[in-house]
């Protein structure tokens, strides 16, 4: 088992978005031809012909990315969420791949120290939150007693 903290990490959110167009593919190829390495992507399921998504990246990366969101503002006429100086926590464990209700530990644990998630991904033996960096340390205590 072990966790993984990143610090200094912005997460960019696109809600609402019309299903039928190409915003998340134009959005992706925008950001990696202006040389920014994204991570956590996610999804919502769409709702109406609608859908949000949203990644992260390194606040270093930030002024690139503005020069990106104008880029898309006059495509698309859309307009990310941007909220920086985050922290991502990676919990690694084989325990995901055979043990039920890990995942609910973790969010109970999140709950009970109040911290405010941003974005959640997952993987088969990962999960991955990003958390506002005034939590951080609070949630990294708790998922490290979790874990003993």
């Amino acid at each position: 088992m072990s966790i993984i903290v990143t610090e200094n990490v912005s997460a960019v959110t696109f809600n609402n978005v019309p299903l039928y167009k190409t915003i998340m593919e134009d959005t992706l190829a925008a950001v990696a031809a202006a040389d920014i390495n994204i991570d956590m992507i996610s999804m919502t399921a769409p709702m109406s012909e609608r859908f949000g998504f949203g990644f992260t990246l390194s606040d270093d990366d930030m002024g690139k990315l503005l020069a990106v969101a104008k880029e898309l503002k006059d495509k698309h006429d859309i307009t990310p969420m941007i909220n920086s100086g985050n922290r991502k926590i990676v919990i690694k464990t084989s325990e995901m791949e055979t043990q039920a209700g890990f995942a609910a530990k973790v969010f109970s644990m999140l709950n009970k120290i109040d911290a405010m998630i941003l974005l959640i991904t997952t993987g088969v033996d990962e999960i991955s939150v990003l958390i506002r960096e005034s939590d951080a340390d609070a949630a990294v205590q708790g998922l490290e007693e979790l874990l003993k």
